[in-house]
């Protein structure tokens, strides 16, 4: 298990032993993912872009553009 090293307030250092971070998997089959969806589903107060970001693999992922992948939710 690896550790992470925290300085307190007071000098002293705290050690926290925790389990290693897990790979994210694909919403929709459970592989392993390496892409997030960039279908827009909404918009910030500021105009800006609000996307899905589901985890994905890349046998569900459909590419509608260079660097641009949709899940199969937003892709028909």
């Amino acid at each position: 298990m690896p550790c992470t090293y925290i300085k307190l307030a007071d000098g002293n250092v705290a050690i926290v032993r925790h389990a290693k971070a897990r790979a994210p998997k694909c919403r929709f089959c459970f592989k392993p993912s390496t892409k997030l969806c960039d279908a827009v589903v909404g918009k910030t107060l500021g105009g800006e872009a609000i996307t899905c970001d589901a985890p994905i693999c890349i046998d569900c992922a459909r590419q509608v553009g260079p660097d641009k992948d949709f899940c199969p939710k937003h892709s028909s």
